[in-house]
């Protein structure tokens, strides 16, 4: 009878290993990856859509925005990024009194009113990012960018 039990014993084992491991169902989210430290993978695209006084005008490529002194910037891990104040690219590329009313971006149109376009304690701008699309935000004073308000920027409205 000893052989016999030994025998069932491997039999069970033999039997139960050919059959798959459960899976076991996920505890965690899958690690998602943080690219913004990546060197930029794509040059920059400059080309934005800009209607002036509620009508379809032109397109800003990188001829127009070389024509603009570029603001010293830099990503939030230290990489320079090409910089621009937004009111400089209207003020140079439109007229002096030129204000930025809408950024289009992402599938969204952000407004800018009258007085967060004058405020003296943060400039609107346009920056590079590494996939070589623009973003908008705000700089404080001191040049610290703040938040991204709009990604993958297409598009300007303005008022002459």
């Amino acid at each position: 009878m000893r052989w016999s039990a030994l025998g069932l014993v491997i039999a069970c084992v033999v039997a139960c290993s050919n059959k798959e491991a459960p899976t076991a169902a996920p505890t965690e989210k899958p690690h998602h990856h943080e690219d913004r430290r990546d060197p930029q993978t794509a040059p920059t695209e400059l080309a934005i859509a800009v209607a002036i006084a509620g009508k379809p005008s032109t397109t800003w490529t990188a001829k127009d925005f070389a024509n603009v002194t570029k603001m010293p910037g830099k990503a939030t891990d230290g990489q320079a990024r090409d910089t621009w104040s937004l009111r400089e690219l209207a003020h140079q590329l439109v007229g002096p009194t030129a204000r930025v009313t809408a950024v289009i971006g992402e599938g969204k149109k952000v407004v800018i009113d009258a007085a967060t376009w004058n405020a003296t304690d943060k400039t609107p701008i346009l920056h590079s990012t590494r996939r070589g699309t623009l973003k908008f935000r705000y700089a404080d004073a001191t040049g610290a960018w703040g938040d991204t308000i709009a990604k993958e920027v297409s598009g300007l409205e303005i008022q002459p």
